[in-house]
């Protein structure tokens, strides 16, 4: 044998190649977490138990889901005066309905786009 050993650098690129964005880990979460809960579900619990088991986590979850609408508020009214972002796809990206991005930008006191003349 020459002492030639194979690099290493393959193995660190694969770590590497698996690195996710936040939003893929945010899903990847929300997977385990529904994984979780269906083990609880499994589990067979008394009531109590039951409810002994959901109260910390389901806290956590409240603070979390509030975080991330008040997140979800603020991308919209960012992106809704850009006028090259049409209200639909602000829409699409947010989960919102068009009616509900126009009414989030109308409380954050922006311009309004296409509004017809009241007759």
């Amino acid at each position: 044998m020459s002492g030639k050993e194979p690099a290493a650098t393959p193995k660190r690129s694969t770590t590497r190649r698996t690195a996710a964005s936040p939003g893929e880990r945010l899903a990847a979460a929300a997977q385990e977490l529904q994984a979780a809960l269906e083990a609880l579900k499994e589990a067979g619990l008394e009531p109590m138990d039951l409810l002994d088991q959901l109260r910390d986590p389901l806290a956590a979850i409240d603070d979390t889901a509030t975080t991330m609408r008040e997140m979800r508020l603020e991308g919209v009214v960012a992106a809704y005066p850009d006028r090259s972002v049409p209200v639909y796809r602000i829409s699409d990206a947010s989960g919102l309905s068009p009616a509900l991005v126009t009414r989030y930008a109308k409380q954050a006191g922006l311009e309004l786009r296409n509004r017809r003349a009241s007759s």
